[in-house]
């Protein structure tokens, strides 16, 4: 408690040094969440900061008790409270209630939680201690009266409703307080790789490299109309560090392939060469981007997985449909199409129903990951199940989750560029479940730094695929976090 209190004044003490000069006001419940709000008031006393206290409920655990009573000689105070500032206070905390809380609010803590909204609403920035008031940290579901925050910082490990209600937490700070290991066995949390974990998981690209060993990436689909999908799926996945894609399109797809990506090679499913048939100088297929759905879409998809057996495949849109479409037990025909090889599939929720042949559950984000660990299971395959958050679920059970993005993602196109992205990393000689990892967080900083950028409203693909290398760079060699910090979020907030 000390060390999560101590963490976020400090937090609040380098962050908002300019502002503090109206003071800040804090919120604590009764428990331990409020515990570590009475350390956070006394820590900003002591540093010099004109505090207000409001406090919903007489502290009740050993601990709260001791960090009131902190706070009480830090303060000068044994009453621990104020009266509300006429001005309003720069910084809002709110500590009511933690971890441990499950269902509505009482009216007593919703008369605190409203004058949060309230200050708020006059500009004041409203941080949260481990988990927004309201906000159930296992679940995500936020109950009426639930605090926003603008920033939450979080101590040990980044909750599971943290990741799920992202409109509710603002920036997520994650503190080391000491625990360890022991965090990451929580219920509440997610298996969520760090950057360093990212990091390892990219193949170095050698000084003296040349095309053969940066990676061979076939790209197949773009059916008349929709060369566009294997494009941006393309320049992804050049912009991934691949040494050579080449596209196979329908209709008159190669020429706009070509004319749009001059590093590619194009070639045509009626000129000669309608399948990839040489798996000599391919590593890795990225079939589905624009592949369209007719019969000769489907042969198409046969045909490039028949002819080379051995090859990694990422498996996108039009592609996930044919497979459903196929019947019987769509998971069983996915790996006998497939074979061995390693294989990732990416569908978002409307094509991971169409391939589980029943609908995903809108608000239980276990059952969804159930769902989708079940899936992967049957067809000896890698999901990586798009959405807010994003859920990759591997052949093994397991379940990770990526954070990243933001509503620039939200538009077409977006998941043929994941595609590239990911096959690229498979024709680099990544695993499936590390490069639906890595390929997921990437894309969705990308999006980060296109939306801290320009904002949603004007953001193309053209915008993100330019933020791409920065992406690369931010996980190869991230910033400095400052001391104690083990991870930042941004907030997904964006116009």
């Amino acid at each position: 408690m000390l060390n999560a209190g101590t963490l976020a004044a400090e937090y609040v003490l380098r962050t908002h040094d300019g502002r503090l000069s109206q003071g800040v006001e804090v919120h604590a419940g009764a428990g331990n969440n409020g515990g570590d709000a009475y350390v956070v008031a006394a820590q900003l006393a002591r540093a010099g900061v004109r505090v207000e206290l409001h406090v919903a409920a007489p502290p009740k655990t050993d601990d709260a008790i001791r960090a009131a009573a902190l706070t009480a000689a830090a303060m000068r105070s044994p009453e621990f409270e104020s009266a509300p500032s006429e001005t309003g206070c720069a910084v809002v905390i709110d500590g009511l209630l933690g971890t441990g809380h499950r269902g509505p609010l009482r009216a007593f803590v919703c008369a605190h939680t409203s004058r949060i909204a309230e200050q708020r609403a006059k500009g004041a920035h409203v941080l949260a201690l481990d988990i927004p008031t309201g906000v159930d940290s296992t679940t995500g579901v936020v109950v009426p009266s639930a605090v926003t925050a603008d920033t939450t910082i979080t101590f040990g490990t980044v909750k599971r409703g943290l990741v799920i209600a992202r409109q509710m937490t603002g920036r997520i700070v994650l503190g080391d307080i000491g625990l360890g290991d022991f965090a990451n066995a929580a219920d509440h949390a997610w298996c969520m790789p760090t950057l360093a974990d990212l990091s390892a998981g990219i193949p170095p690209i050698a000084w003296n490299a040349h095309k053969g060993t940066r990676g061979h990436l076939a790209l197949v689909g773009g059916a008349a109309g929709m060369a566009g999908a294997i494009v941006l799926a393309t320049r992804a996945a050049l912009r991934s560090g691949v040494g050579l894609a080449k596209g196979y399109l329908g209709g008159s797809g190669a020429a706009v392939l070509q004319s749009a990506v001059p590093q590619a090679i194009a070639n045509s499913w009626s000129d000669g060469h309608r399948t990839p048939t040489s798996a000599a100088w391919a590593h890795a297929l990225a079939i589905g981007p624009g592949l369209g759905l007719t019969g000769e879409s489907l042969a198409m998809l046969r045909d490039a997985l028949d002819a080379n057996p051995e090859l990694p495949v990422v498996l996108d849109a039009d592609a996930l449909t044919l497979v459903a479409q196929s019947g019987g037990d769509v998971a069983a025909r996915l790996h006998e199409w497939c074979g061995t090889r390693d294989v990732v599939i990416t569908p978002h929720a409307g094509e991971f129903a169409r391939l589980a042949g029943a609908p995903l559950p809108t608000d239980d984000w276990q059952a969804r990951a159930q769902a989708a660990s079940a899936f992967a299971r049957r067809a000896k395959c890698t999901v990586l199940l798009k959405g807010a958050p994003t859920l990759v679920a591997c052949a093994d059970g397991t379940i990770a989750v990526s954070p990243r993005g933001n509503a620039v993602l939200s538009t077409g196109g977006s998941g043929d560029m994941l595609a590239g992205v990911i096959g690229t990393l498979l024709a680099q000689g990544v695993r499936g479940r590390t490069a639906a990892i890595i390929g997921a967080a990437v894309h969705g900083i990308a999006a980060e730094l296109t939306g801290a950028r320009i904002g949603v409203r004007g953001a193309t693909l053209d915008d993100v695929l330019e933020d791409l290398p920065r992406a690369w760079r931010s996980v190869l060699d991230p910033a400095p976090l400052p001391p104690g910090i083990l991870l930042e979020l941004p907030s997904t907030s964006l116009r």
